[in-house]
């Protein structure tokens, strides 16, 4: 996850570009699944983490329905703002 997602890709994305959704995904897909792993047990008792794709399938539909439906390109953070 190295840089920022370019703001361009971030309003494609909004806008229904299915390329760019997937360049987001990719994007945080080490994010998504750092957060999507579980631990499971052996009959030794061993534990092991994987990745429960569920998981990751609902992180992934949250942080589309999220860019989707909560982004608006015309708010921007406060620190962003343009002096006047």
């Amino acid at each position: 996850m190295a840089g920022n997602i370019p703001y361009a890709t971030i309003v494609s994305a909004k806008a229904g570009d299915a390329e760019a959704m997937s360049a987001i995904l990719r994007h945080y897909a080490p994010y998504i699944a750092s957060y999507s792993k579980r631990s499971f047990y052996d009959e030794y008792d061993n534990r092991y983490e994987l990745v429960d794709e569920t998981i990751r399938q609902r992180i992934e539909a949250k942080l589309m329905l999220q860019i989707v439906y909560r982004f608006d390109p015309t708010r921007l953070p406060p620190t962003d703002q343009p002096e006047h």
